[in-house]
């Protein structure tokens, strides 16, 4: 029995989430079938891991692979068990991600369920694979007592889920020198990914009693069609078996380990995931940023691409300088302003940034009840949005750390959150105008006096015009101004729209930042 590699990709996905106890835990519920009491267990391996940061248990895993007969058919079922336990600004958060997939002996996938529990918050997938193997049917329902939504993504026979990714260690064991790979479907982000291993060296691995095991190092290679490849290294036995794993976001790593030590109480360490992973900026103007029309960063991304992840849109234009540099250039957009020549403007709205989703619960009464409160008094587009922006900074009123990522509809009966809850609002006010609107997944330079620099954000970006408006309600000013870097921008729609938090969960630990040319006020 392994720690799963699938499960990774989700507790990174969690990173992503939590950034913008479950000793104990009953076991997640299986997707059921019309004659489950048919179903014949007839083995069960299961398997656990402990989550570290800075040498400390902050949560843990629980994997467990089940061998069945249904009726004449042969399964497998495979649950998993995540829970994170970690600190941002000051409070803390708790995230339980849980998986149950069924598959047939071959790996090929059949129906799955999901439950991503955020501080209390909790959105649920579900997932059926039809008879001929070419569609797979998702429903969502994002929030407590909140309507369950359906969409259906392409599939084929052989596409598999986590027993697939199993298979692809252990079934044969992976050996120095070789590479595998199979297609299966990514849980939270529900869109299908090649995955791929390469056996490397073997090597010796300190555990977390002390002990030294010699176990083969592999790469491992998780691509979704249009996002950033997602690379990790795991560490496995002679049978295949993951026993540890780590992943480039703030050294987190996951070590296979004892039940007892499991379930044993997390340790406090002194990681805020706030503030720790504020990026420092070398250069940056000093007074009122806000009145600054542009501002170019020279941005540096240690393991990778920042051309090739932050986005060249709306207000900002990215230009590589080679495999690891760009120039980043930033401007300040106002409704009336004029447009810079070098700005991209091919990205234009869709249908999805105007429509409710499980996320964005346009049609919600909570929301409509803000809509209708919210005092828009004629006006253009444009001031509807100003004024929107506004109304939702002053709307929330307790502004807190302690939640994951709620829902609109939450948000609208709670009056509570940070960044996200009000990105996720403003974004269904405006819809509900009939303004469309999508989030925008980034960073914002604060200074808490004894750091400065900048800190991961998520703002809203309503289309007026000829252009896409940016807004933060977080601050309600009517704009934002050239200390926001945008790294992508979601329309949260449909059960894939947690993949929109994967580049953000990428560059958070490997970003350097520095203002391109020593700023000149030009009114000095």
């Amino acid at each position: 029995m392994m720690l799963s590699p699938n499960q990774r990709i989700a507790w990174m996905i969690s990173f992503g989430l939590i950034w913008f106890g479950c000793t104990g835990c009953p076991a997640p519920t299986a997707p059921q079938t019309s004659s489950q009491n048919q179903e014949k267990i007839q083995s069960t391996q299961e398997s656990w891991g402990a989550i570290v940061l800075q040498g400390e248990k902050i949560g843990h895993t629980m994997e467990k692979v089940e061998r069945l007969k249904h009726g004449e058919k042969d399964y497998v079922r495979t649950t998993t068990v995540e829970h994170l336990q970690i600190q941002r600004a000051g409070q803390p958060l708790k995230m339980t991600v849980e998986n149950v997939f069924l598959a047939s002996v071959d790996g090929s996938l059949k129906q799955f369920t999901t439950k991503i529990d955020q501080a209390g918050s909790v959105t649920r997938f579900t997932g059926q694979v039809s008879e001929d193997g070419k569609t797979l049917s998702i429903s969502t329902q994002g929030g407590q007592n909140q309507a369950v939504t359906s969409e259906s993504i392409g599939w084929k026979p052989e596409f598999g889920g986590l027993h697939a990714v199993y298979r692809l260690f252990q079934d044969p064991p992976i050996q120095a020198g070789q590479k595998q790979s199979v297609m299966a479907l990514v849980p939270t982000m529900n869109r299908v990914a090649k995955h791929s291993i390469q056996g490397l060296e073997e090597e010796a691995v300190t555990m977390l009693d002390g002990s030294t095991v010699t176990l083969l190092k592999t790469k491992y290679l998780t691509e979704i069609k249009g996002q950033p490849a997602l690379e990790s290294t795991a560490w496995v036995d002679d049978a295949g078996e993951i026993v540890k794993m780590n992943s480039p976001v703030q050294n987190f790593e996951i070590y296979r380990c004892p039940k007892a030590f499991a379930l044993s109480p997390n340790k406090k360490v002194s990681f805020d995931l706030a503030l720790d992973t504020i990026v420092p900026v070398a250069g940056m103007p000093e007074g009122n940023r806000d009145e600054l029309s542009t501002l170019s960063y020279q941005v540096t991304l240690k393991t990778g691409d920042p051309a090739k992840i932050l986005a060249s849109a709306t207000n900002q234009k990215v230009t590589a300088i080679d495999a690891h540099t760009a120039k980043l250039t930033v401007w300040r957009i106002r409704p009336d302003s004029p447009l810079p020549v070098e700005l991209p403007r091919e990205d234009k709205p869709t249908e999805a940034d105007l429509t409710a989703s499980p996320l964005v619960q346009v049609d919600a009464p909570a929301v409509q009840m803000l809509a209708q409160q919210a005092a828009l008094s004629g006006g253009s587009a444009a001031e509807k949005a100003i004024a929107l922006e506004k109304f939702v900074h002053e709307t929330i009123e307790e502004k807190n750390f302690s939640q994951g990522f709620l829902s609109a509809a939450e948000v609208a009966q709670g009056k509570t959150g940070d960044c996200t809850e009000h990105s996720v609002l403003l974004m269904a006010l405006l819809r509900a105008k009939q303004i469309p609107a999508r989030g925008a997944l980034g960073l914002v330079y604060v200074d808490y006096g004894d750091k400065q620099g900048f800190a991961y954000h998520m703002w809203t970006e309503a289309w007026i015009g000829d252009r896409w408006l940016p807004l933060d309600a977080t601050r309600g000013k009517g704009g934002i101004g050239v200390d926001y870097i945008k790294v992508t921008q979601t329309d949260l729609s449909g059960s894939g729209a947690f993949a929109a938090f994967l580049p953000v969960s990428q560059v958070i630990g490997q970003l350097e930042i520095e203002v391109a040319l020593p700023y000149v006020d030009p009114l000095e």
